[in-house]
């Protein structure tokens, strides 16, 4: 597994991405259409996104909002995520959502439970990400 970025789930989308862009001056690598439920940030040598909380609740097939329980995520890029989660899920770890093709993401990916209300997201890209050029 290859660390990839960290994710923030937000309540507020607006005033966290005001805070990390306007405010820490973290350039922006890549935003949704809408503007309002996603932002990916170059973060000196790493990568920061900000989701929003509901949204993901809902991509994930959790009653949007999120459960405040739900706090973040840990974010790695695998070779092979349907084999990655298998080995994962053997292990103990336990499964949020099965692995699954999210064009929207431009990836296939799956999320496992962490301790403390962490999200640990599984994904190999489909291609066609800005940040990936």
């Amino acid at each position: 597994m290859h660390f990839d970025n960290v994710r923030l789930l937000v309540h507020d989308f607006a005033a966290s991405f005001h805070f990390w862009h306007e405010i820490m001056g973290l350039p922006l690598i890549f935003r949704d259409a809408g503007g309002e439920t996603y932002a990916y940030f170059e973060a000196g040598g790493a990568r920061l996104e900000l989701l929003s909380a509901g949204y993901f609740a809902q991509s994930l097939g959790q009653d949007a909002p999120a459960p405040a329980s739900m706090r973040g995520a840990v974010v790695f890029k695998v070779d092979d995520g349907d084999a990655k989660f298998a080995a994962l899920v053997a292990r103990g770890a336990a499964p949020l959502a099965e692995p699954k093709d999210r064009s929207e993401w431009f990836c296939r990916s799956a999320h496992l439970a962490a301790p403390d209300g962490y999200v640990v997201e599984i994904f190999k890209s489909l291609g066609g990400f800005p940040g990936n050029a």
